[in-house]
């Protein structure tokens, strides 16, 4: 149960990219700022951004290469996220070019949390 907890932030937020992402094609907003070629990709970079951010903490303080796993469980969940789209979604599809903006936003991450987050004061509020 505490592991749990440990983890609330990262369930929480891949229960909503999971939302966005089975969400049927029909339901989706449509705004004139989400037609710019791509943006789908710039949702999906920042989806697994903030997610690979959200598991560094839970990881490090189970005293585990967290460095190394955070990014990991990332792509791995990346990875079967999209591959479910694939097969169990109607009105919405899976492409290697989604599988590679979350590739991508978890790079990001691996680099602003080295660089910008780990051992300082914020890092509590990942």
């Amino acid at each position: 149960m505490k592991l749990i907890f440990l983890f609330i932030k990262p369930i929480i937020w891949l229960a909503l990219i999971c939302y966005g992402l089975f969400l049927p094609a029909s339901h989706l907003p449509v705004k004139p700022f989400m037609k710019i070629p791509h943006f789908d990709k710039l949702i999906h970079f920042v989806l697994f951004f903030v997610l690979c951010l959200f598991l560094y903490r839970p990881f490090k303080k189970l005293r585990t290469r967290y460095f190394i796993w955070a990014p990991v469980t990332a792509i791995i969940l990346g990875a079967l996220l999209e591959s479910l789209q694939r097969t169990l979604s109607v009105s919405r599809s899976s492409n290697l070019a989604d599988f590679l903006a979350n590739t991508t936003g978890i790079a990001a991450s691996i680099l602003v949390y080295h660089f910008l987050v780990s051992g300082r004061k914020w890092e509590k509020l990942f």
